[in-house]
């Protein structure tokens, strides 16, 4: 047998394999023996009818049977003698089969995706930081009691007044033909009239409003606004007034504390919201200097992914975004999704396939890092996983352990646990400097954007 290997991209092997013609010979042999043994042929006993016969009148079953047993035997020896290990199913190309003659295939398949991983200990990479003061802590107490006021509609003839929950309807009408403006869709939105301190809002045009009632609202944006299609834009809404209700918010005091939570006093309320935000800043700021130093390990290490990886995994990301959209695979296919927007099938998989690479190529960096750093599953951690899964489900943790089995998820969480726990000692062996602590709110403002 003789073999041609040829590495292509995308961890893709191509054989073109030559089998002597003995080798044929013998496998056409024990081909027409079975057929021999088997065929009912007229004027001839089951088993009895001459071989040359045989050999004339089964040709073709004969071709397809050698040529399908020579495949699968010589490709799966290939594999072995070049040491290859396939990932999904071969495809083979030949022109044909004759006995007595060699036979050639060219079989091309995928292996497992491997990665050249780069230095990933002593990174340097910078973390943000936030300082928490009085006005952060006042600001979600303010939010907290917002959540827990008495809300009650005005009467018909009441109008928008500062401190109002205001339900309304909005579109952009500058950027159209003033024929398509009633035709065009409104977006309903509520907000809290006044609470807002900036300039770019809609709040003191809609102040004295009623129910039902359309105005234009003209909103000039600054130059560095987050959102980029608005920035530096003078922009006019048409908006409608749905429902406007006051709101009567508790008291700051002991008994608000203790509706709250397990407080005893206010002054416990305001310490626990101080922690809360000290520990958020530090989990989202932690979070995001890992992701810096995974990035940084993907951008520098080598990558051969089979392509039969990435379409699947695009998939996976189509599910994840239609799953946030309120949506399910199964109601709203690929193809469906892609007509309803007006938009190619490869167009819609092009758009999806980066996020795709960056999924796999995270999971393949961090489980060989996992793998030359001897990371094993934590049994704890594991079991924290499976409480918190069960809570989150409204089942016990007997129950939850039963539908991990059931479902076959353990695999799924251990090497989440896994990657958790390789990212965690990227953190943990980088050279983490950390930046000059900002105010909450631009704090929160940078992060949105990164």
């Amino acid at each position: 047998m003789q073999i041609l290997e040829k590495k292509l991209e995308n961890a893709t092997y191509e054989f073109q394999i030559t089998v002597p013609e003995n080798t044929v010979e013998i496998e056409y042999k024990s081909v027409f023996d079975r057929i021999q043994k088997n065929a009912r042929i007229d004027g001839f006993r089951k088993g009895k009818a001459p071989l040359g016969l045989i050999e004339q009148r089964f040709r073709a079953e004969a071709d397809a049977e050698v040529a399908e047993n020579i495949l699968r035997t010589v490709y799966g020896d290939a594999l072995i003698e070049r040491k290859l290990m396939p990932v999904g199913r071969p495809s083979f190309e030949f022109d044909g089969i004759k006995k007595g003659e060699p036979f050639s295939f060219k079989v091309t398949f995928e292996v497992a995706p491997t990665v050249e991983i780069a230095p990933y200990t002593g990174l340097p990479v910078e973390q943000r930081a936030s300082e928490i003061t009085e006005k952060d802590v006042d600001r979600e107490i303010e939010t907290m009691r917002e959540q827990n006021a008495t809300i009650q509609k005005k009467e018909a003839d009441g109008t928008v007044e500062n401190g109002n929950l205001v339900k309304f309807l909005i579109k952009r009408i500058d950027n159209i033909d003033p024929a398509e403006v009633e035709a065009a869709e409104f977006k309903e939105y509520s907000i809290i009239v006044g609470k807002s301190k900036e300039e770019h809002t809609i709040d003191r045009d809609i102040l004295g409003m009623k129910v039902d009632e359309t105005r234009e609202a003209k909103v000039k944006y600054p130059k560095k606004y987050e959102v980029e299609d608005l920035a530096g834009q003078k922009v006019t809404y048409l908006v409608k007034i749905v429902e406007i209700s006051t709101m009567t918010l508790p008291e700051l005091n002991d008994e608000f504390a203790k509706d709250m939570g397990e407080y005893a006093t206010y002054a416990d309320l305001r310490k626990d919201v101080r922690d809360y935000l000290t520990r958020f800043t530090e989990i989202k700021s932690k979070g995001e200097a890992k992701q810096k130093l995974l990035v940084d390990v993907i951008e520098k290490s080598s990558f051969e992914i089979p392509g039969t990886m990435i379409e699947s995994e695009v998939g996976a990301v189509y599910r994840r975004m239609l799953q946030r959209m309120g949506m399910s695979a199964e109601s709203v296919s690929l193809e469906d999704f892609a007509k309803a927007t007006g938009t190619e099938v490869s167009a819609l998989k092009d758009q999806l396939r980066p996020e795709a690479l960056k999924s796999i190529k995270s999971m393949i960096a961090l489980l060989e890092i996992a793998k030359r750093e001897n990371i094993t599953v934590d049994p704890a951690k594991y079991r924290e996983v499976v409480e918190s899964l069960a809570k989150r489900n409204n089942a016990t943790v007997e129950q939850m352990e039963e539908m991990v089995e059931e479902r076959q998820l353990r695999e799924n969480i251990e090497t989440e646990i896994i990657m958790e726990s390789a990212l965690e000692l990227l953190y943990e062996k980088a050279q983490v400097k950390r930046l000059k602590a900002v105010p909450l709110t631009e704090f929160m403002k940078a992060g949105d954007k990164s």
